[in-house]
Formats: structure tokens, C-alpha cells, sequence
């Protein structure tokens, strides 16, 4: 099992968006895929087309109930640990080990975490498991300014990886300069992502755009990076 963590402190960046298109990708490539909703907010669980559920991330990590039980099957063939507002309310003193988490997840090739937009006590416990960290941005400064302080974050609870850095929602991928600063601090995947309506209207139907617009640009994009991680953890 590899586990790739999505995080960014600033939101609005698209860390919902690539946990899902990344997930679908690497099913598409044979792989079998856990993508866990570590966000009281829950966007990724409406992303995939799921409400209000009963077993969620919180009651699985809490040791409540076993991750069979705990797991919805999506249409795009995702293994999904949905969430609810009740993760804010989260005693962390019932937390899953970190050996008994990789037990119970050892039959995953891989296992994909959406984290939330904020510093909290998951995107540490996560990032202590992760094989990559994947920090989606903009190219505007409050972005960016939430990219360098989730590496910093992520870097005090104990990975000590250089995170990746997944520039998104640019008019054009060709011709952007990059920071020097995010060049230092940041492994920067390729391609730049382009902005493409086909993210936003995929939204409103439960799958991501890769099953709703498969032959669109930015749909490519997600494959070729997914591609690259998965070689980058000998998956492929």
C-alpha cells in the first residue's frame, strides 16, 4: 500500500478536485484505490455523489466499526471513506494506530486522503503515513502563502519528503513562470493544470470529470501526472 496526501491550508485550490480525478485515474491504470474524506466539510463525499452518511471516516478511525463495513463502492469503481461534520468532533484519543491503519489497508495499491483547508490533528496523522504529499495551488499569493505553510505543517508532524506541488487552474499551460522560492521548496509536477468548465459541471453529477468530459484537456492532465506518481512509487 502507498498513501498520497492532498493538503493545502488555503482553499479554493483544487486539493478536492485532484484527490478525486487522481483516484479515477489510477483505477483507469489497474489500480485499486481507497480515496478517504479526512474533511469535516466533506466535499469530496459530495463529490462523489454521497449525503448524509451513516459510516463515515470518523467512525472508522475511531476504531467504531472496521473498514469493510465503513466503505462506499462508487460508480467509477473507488473504494470511498466518506465523511460528515461529525470528524470535527473527533477524540483523538480513539485513533487508529499507524500499524493497525496499514494493516487494514495493506489489500489497496494505493490509498489517496483529501485533507481539509486548515491545519489540523488528521493532516499530521496523514502525513506521517504518506508515501507523497501533493500540494495543489494557484499562482496567487494566498495560495501560495497556504502551500509553504501546509509544507511546513506536514514537515513539523514528520515527513520529511520535499512535497510535490500541483499548480492548478491556469489559463494556459504553456509560458507560466514559476516562483524560484516554490522551485526550491517544492518537487513541481507537470503539466501545469489549464482551467476547463468541464471540472465545475462534473460536480453537479456525482463522478469526476474524467468519467463525465474522459476526452477533455484537463482530463489528460490528471492521467499524465497520476501516471508519473504512480511510477514514482513503482506502482507501474
Amino acid at each position: 500500500m502507498k498513501l498520497i496526501m492532498f493538503a493545502n491550508l488555503a482553499g479554493g485550490v483544487g486539493k478536492t478536485t485532484s484527490s478525486l480525478a487522481c483516484a479515477v485515474a489510477a483505477t483507469e491504470y489497474g489500480k485499486k484505490v481507497l480515496l478517504i474524506d479526512a474533511d469535516a466539510n466533506a466535499a469530496l463525499t459530495f463529490a462523489n455523489g454521497v449525503e448524509n452518511p451513516r459510516i463515515t471516516t470518523k467512525e472508522f478511525l475511531s476504531q467504531e466499526y472496521p473498514l469493510e463495513t465503513a466503505l462506499i463502492r462508487t460508480s467509477e469503481r473507488v473504494s470511498l471513506l466518506s465523511s460528515s461534520s461529525r470528524l470535527s468532533s473527533f477524540e483523538t484519543e480513539k485513533l487508529i494506530s499507524q500499524e493497525k491503519f496499514r494493516e487494514v489497508t495493506k489489500d489497496f495499491d494505493l490509498v489517496i486522503v483529501d485533507t481539509a483547508s486548515g491545519p489540523d490533528y488528521f493532516l499530521q496523522y496523514f502525513a506521517q503515513l504518506a508515501d507523497l504529499v501533493i500540494i495543489p495551488t494557484t499562482l496567487e499569493i494566498l495560495p501560495i502563502r497556504g502551500a509553504l505553510h501546509a509544507k511546513d505543517f506536514v514537515g513539523a508532524g514528520g515527513f520529511e519528503k520535499k512535497p510535490h506541488l500541483l499548480i492548478t487552474m491556469q489559463s494556459s499551460g504553456a509560458g507560466i513562470e514559476i516562483p524560484v522560492q516554490l522551485s526550491e521548496d517544492f518537487e513541481i509536477l507537470e503539466p501545469v493544470l489549464t482551467r476547463d468548465s468541464a471540472v465545475s459541471e462534473s460536480q453537479a453529477c456525482g463522478k469526476s470529470f474524467l468519467t463525465t468530459a474522459n476526452h477533455s484537456e484537463v482530463a489528460a492532465q490528471y492521467r499524465e501526472i497520476t501516471y508519473t506518481l504512480l511510477e514514482e512509487l513503482k506502482l507501474i
